[in-house]
């Protein structure tokens, strides 16, 4: 079963915040945070149909819809139940920044940049095969 994706955000978000470079904002010093559960897990899209993201285990890339060329790449952590933390690397511009996501619903992400920039990304079913 593949289900790791995480939709459009992360090629909005390359796109957006590639222009956008956050300095190193970095909470103490475990690599690891302890999510609740994987509720993001999967395959989301953007709601401008450019490209589609995957989530996996705290791990994120994005792809492009046409070409499927990787957009971005980065991590992910839950800050609570309903808020992801994504630090997103463009592949690109070579650019780093943060997005910060909360989980409105099990089909509906609302994002923001650090740029300020605001974006939504919507589940589908997942693909099997």
């Amino acid at each position: 079963m593949k289900r790791f994706s995480l939709a459009i955000a992360a090629t909005t978000l390359t796109i957006t915040l590639a222009g956008c470079m956050s300095g190193s904002m970095q909470d103490g010093g475990s690599g690891q945070v302890s999510k609740p559960s994987d509720s993001v897990q999967g395959q989301w899209f953007d709601t401008s149909g450019v490209a589609f993201s995957n989530f996996n285990n705290g791990v994120f890339e994005t792809r492009a819809n046409d070409t499927k060329e990787k957009l971005a790449e980065g991590n992910y952590r839950f800050a609570s139940a309903s808020l992801i933390e994504i630090d997103l690397r463009s592949l690109a511009r070579g650019t780093q920044s943060k997005v910060n996501c909360a989980l409105i619903s099990a089909g509906q992400l609302n994002c923001t940049s650090s740029s300020g920039q605001q974006f939504s990304l919507t589940r589908r079913s997942p693909q099997v095969g």
